[in-house]
């Protein structure tokens, strides 16, 4: 399948409306390492990824749910992209990493369910998750820049709430069979 980050279909999973400009007022490695949770911490960019590539494997042979992991996972590596550039431009190097807790990403962060709906609850719970952690950033960091980015962030993260929970209610209202590996 082939798209670029323009396509239409791609278009479904993420916020009508564009990303700010990449950049910041001044560098600021406290900020930069602030934004380290985001882009390699337990509710980062990079479990998010991880974890829709690891859903998309279970959907069995539901295209509705195999493209929302598809397309919401390259929605997710762009914000991973975004994120590198403003650590950057902080003058922090991007490293799949926490800063505040002092360890490097790990993929124990994933949630490896394979059975539809706990793959589903899991995914909008690590959405919330990510939404509640881009709020707190927006209150810890005082550029206006950087914050506008976070702020479109959290709209696509509200998004992908909106798709798992009307994918999820129409699972369950469905005899739709998912894939379980074994059977």
């Amino acid at each position: 399948m082939e798209c670029d980050f323009n396509c239409k279909e791609l278009n479904k999973y993420r916020a009508d409306c564009p990303y700010p400009a990449l950049k910041v007022k001044r560098p600021n490695k406290r900020y930069g390492n602030l934004l380290l949770e985001a882009y390699g911490g337990k509710y980062s960019e990079t479990t998010a990824i991880n974890q829709y590539v690891s859903h998309n494997f279970y959907s069995g042979d539901n295209t509705d749910l195999e493209n929302a992991f598809r397309y919401i996972s390259i929605v997710e590596m762009h914000h991973l992209d975004m994120l590198g550039d403003l650590i950057r431009k902080l003058g922090v190097r991007p490293e799949f990493r926490s800063s505040k807790q002092n360890f490097y990403w790990s993929g124990c962060f994933v949630n490896y369910d394979t059975e539809v709906k706990k793959m589903i609850r899991a995914d909008i719970e690590g959405e919330r998750e990510a939404i509640a952690l881009y709020k707190k950033l927006i209150s810890q960091i005082n550029d206006e820049y950087v914050r506008d980015v976070l702020r479109r962030i959290i709209m696509d993260e509200k998004k992908h709430i909106e798709v798992l929970s009307s994918l999820y209610k129409k699972i369950c209202n469905s005899n739709i069979k998912p894939h379980r590996p074994g059977c």
